[in-house]
């Protein structure tokens, strides 16, 4: 996020991300998946955390490449100085080619029309895009029917302009941890690759698996792991986390803007969906779904204040969210306030909020606006 240029100071809500942590992670899986690359999937504004900073951590900690979803996340890496290979791993338009061939970005192509559109532009602009086919083994959003994948190549494999050097899946159920499934899946996309090169057709670089699959399933790492969320200190299960050590990337912090006390029986916030017990002392907090602070914490969530927790009362606004601090003798206008993160022994997690939402973490962090000011340590 920009300001301009005479401002002084940040706004009071800010996230804090630790690129030395990201980096650490990085690390981490690179040792982690010993000979297979790692393609940092850096998606969505780096799942919230600012992906020009994440991308330039990731290449610097190691990463082999660089995930994305849209062309203008690629164009902006490319454009900050990114050198590295750069996946859009969703499907565009055929009218994005021009850009996806000038940013020399690597598309995934599950249709004869992009194939084709892609090779015209590679030609008009005299370069060879590289480009991964996407085969459907179960998750039915886009990519080739496997038993469609052969004819398929027969169409546009050799067109001109087009390096096809890759060929993945992504998987339906591998973070729900249904094995019986995703080897299904593994198997019909190995089975479907074997057919490829029976004819032909042959891809240097085969990749199946994101987070949990690195974590968990050597056997499927093939010549590439993306792995996402997990590089932020998240793993997609819980006993993940003992198979692999991670450090949280971001902490959500603000202050004490307002302090009231209320007599009993006030209704408190829109709707008046709380109302006091007692005499209770209420703070204002500067967060709302305005930032990416969801609704649904309204009345069922908590926030950290002097080293205890605060439940949060009423509806989460637009600007603001309202916490009961009445068990606190000491509550200040200005007192930091932790949303997540850690303050004095407590810890306030993506995914203890995610639970309050009923919710994934994903969901938490890439959630979170622009307008809350990234601080970079």
């Amino acid at each position: 996020m920009s300001h301009l240029s005479a401002l002084t100071s940040y706004g009071p809500t800010v996230a804090e991300v630790d690129l030395g942590a990201f980096r650490d992670n990085v690390r981490t899986f690179k040792k982690h998946i010993e000979d297979s690359m790692l393609m940092a999937v850096i998606k969505t504004n780096a799942y919230g955390h600012g992906i020009v900073p994440i991308g330039r951590a990731a290449i610097r900690a190691g990463a082999d490449r660089l995930g994305v979803t849209t062309v203008e996340e690629g164009a902006l890496l490319r454009e900050r100085g990114i050198k590295k290979p750069i996946h859009i791993l969703s499907s565009i338009m055929c009218d994005r080619v021009t850009d996806v061939v000038t940013y020399d970005l690597t598309a995934s192509v599950s249709s004869l029309q992009l194939a084709h559109a892609l090779s015209r532009e590679a030609e008009k602009q005299h370069k060879i895009a590289s480009v991964h086919l996407k085969i459907d083994t179960g998750l039915h959003r886009f990519g080739i029917q496997p038993d469609k994948a052969v004819s398929f190549c027969r169409s546009c494999f050799y067109l001109p302009g087009l390096e096809w050097e890759g060929v993945y899946t992504h998987f339906s159920s591998a973070d729900e941890g249904k094995w019986t499934t995703t080897e299904r899946e593994f198997t019909l996309f190995m089975n479907t690759v074997s057919k490829m090169g029976a004819s032909g057709y042959l891809f240097p670089v085969r990749h199946t698996g994101a987070s949990t699959i690195a974590i968990e399933r050597r056997d499927m790492h093939l010549d590439m792991v993306r792995t996402g969320i997990a590089l932020f200190g998240y793993p997609p299960e819980l006993h993940q986390y003992d198979m692999i050590s991670l450090k949280p990337v971001m902490e959500l912090k603000s202050i004490i803007l307002h302090v009231r006390e209320l007599p009993p029986n006030t209704p408190v916030g829109y709707g008046g969906s709380y109302v006091t017990s007692g005499y209770e002392k209420i703070a204002v907090v500067p967060i709302g779904h305005g930032d990416g602070y969801h609704r649904a914490l309204s009345n069922n969530g908590q926030m950290l204040v002097n080293g205890e927790r605060a439940n949060i009362i009423g509806m989460v606004s637009l600007d603001q969210t309202l916490i009961d601090v009445t068990h606190l003798p000491n509550v200040n206008e200005g007192d930091e306030v932790v949303l997540m993160g850690r303050q004095e022994n407590d810890y306030i997690s993506a995914r203890e909020i995610a639970g309050w939402m009923d919710s994934i973490v994903d969901e938490v962090l890439a959630g979170l606006k622009e307008r809350v000011e990234r601080i970079y340590q």
